[in-house]
């Protein structure tokens, strides 16, 4: 990737949710959280891993927006502004899923081949460049040569950093909880709800 800019993307990608069909704005910004806000929400993550984790199969490389559902939920229960981006993530080689904006929009848009796959990843944000992510480190140890320690693990870090040390781009499309409403038959913000006993 010649030039890498996360935050450009990121802004573009906040303000994207009404031409998705969204009527809900994200709750999150592009200032950059402390990093003591994403090592406490990471560790809170952590912590809870047994709770919702329940239910879900060993891999989770293609359970995105279950996992992010289900950590949106979490997260935002215990006063933690978090949201979901959607998006792709690659290397120097090419990208693990092929969307981009008019493909995101029409599949939220439009009836769309409900057996048929989404190509797409999501991941949570605390704002800016932060990144908790538990599905693409299955996919990277199962499908690509990462180690398989990373079967069961989460990364948490700021995009700007693994895309220099680790050499994955994150490219954020979306943000907005409310557009796994949209294209999946959960919304995130109803298990919010029920979490805050609402």
């Amino acid at each position: 990737m010649p030039t890498y800019s996360y935050f450009d993307s990121f802004s573009t990608a906040l303000t994207l949710w009404p031409s998705m069909g969204m009527t809900r704005a994200p709750v999150v910004s592009a200032e950059q959280p402390s990093p003591k806000l994403v090592q406490q929400a990471y560790a809170f993550v952590h912590d809870q891993y047994h709770i919702w984790r329940t239910s879900m199969p060993e891999y989770l490389g293609n359970q995105c927006m279950a996992v992010t559902t289900r950590l949106y939920g979490l997260l935002n229960s215990r006063g933690i502004k978090a949201d979901i981006v959607i998006g792709s993530v690659g290397t120097e080689q090419g990208q693990f899923f092929h969307c981009d904006v008019p493909y995101l929009r029409s599949i939220a848009t439009q009836p769309v081949d409900e057996t048929a796959p989404i190509d797409l990843h999501a991941w949570i944000t605390l704002g800016g460049d932060s990144v908790i992510d538990f599905a693409l480190p299955s996919k990277l140890a199962r499908n690509h040569g990462a180690p398989t320690d990373l079967m069961n693990e989460g990364f948490c870090a700021d995009a700007t950093g693994m895309a220099k040390h680790m050499g994955l781009y994150y490219e954020p499309m979306l943000v907005g909880s409310q557009y796994l409403a949209l294209v999946n038959s959960v919304d995130p913000h109803d298990l919010l709800m029920q979490l805050l006993g609402k």
